[in-house]
């Protein structure tokens, strides 16, 4: 999987994730939910361009789930789902797995609960360094990745805004979440969240 900026044009959608997962068990192929969206605006936008670009986002963020885990994740609670759309979320996106498993999950193994700006710009900084994709990134798009990255962890419940710092908040992982997770060989991406080895 190859660095990429696409982060920043997602949103954590876990209302439309469910319903995509339903759809999903229900055996609706990604070009049939994005007939769905064309023709009866599931997801209710009013972009055209949402409506076009959402199911394939959202079917590709949980096509390699197995129907066990898309049937827990529509089942689940609210936080359980939360970071059910954070794992998605990380699977799909090589350089945010990164700077979870790098930053986020060492600051916790550390004991340092608090995420600060530098903290994210050390981390861009240092894979500019090692990749010419993200070297030629303008700032821009650095400074968007990076809102985009504290967003997604605030919808996720794992941060929380702390003046000007954000305080990671290490959630409760429901055992079946962790038990579908082992099970799927996805633990790297639950260990990103929790800080376990």
């Amino acid at each position: 999987m190859k660095y990429s900026a696409g982060i920043k044009n997602i949103s954590f959608w876990l209302l439309e994730s469910k319903l995509t997962a339903e759809y999903m068990l229900d055996g609706l192929s990604k070009d049939e939910i994005l007939d769905l969206s064309l023709n009866e605006n599931i997801y209710q936008v009013e972009s055209q361009y949402k409506v076009k670009d959402m199911p394939n986002r959202l079917y590709n963020r949980l096509k390699d789930f197995s129907d066990e885990s898309l049937t827990y994740f529509i089942n689940s609670d609210v936080q359980s789902g939360k970071l059910f759309v954070l794992i998605a979320i990380l699977k799909n996106d090589k350089l945010f797995f990164e700077f979870m498993h790098e930053v986020f999950r060492e600051h916790i193994l550390l004991g340092n609960y608090t995420l600060k700006q530098s903290d994210f710009d050390i981390f861009f900084m240092n894979k500019a360094n090692q990749s010419d994709i993200i070297a030629n990134w303008v700032e821009e798009t650095v400074n968007r990745t990076q809102r985009q990255y504290r967003f997604l962890l605030k919808e996720a419940g794992v941060i929380e805004k702390e003046d000007t710092d954000y305080k990671i908040i290490i959630p409760f992982i429901d055992y079946r979440l962790k038990e579908l997770m082992v099970k799927e060989n996805l633990t790297p991406y639950l260990n990103a969240i929790t800080g376990e080895a």
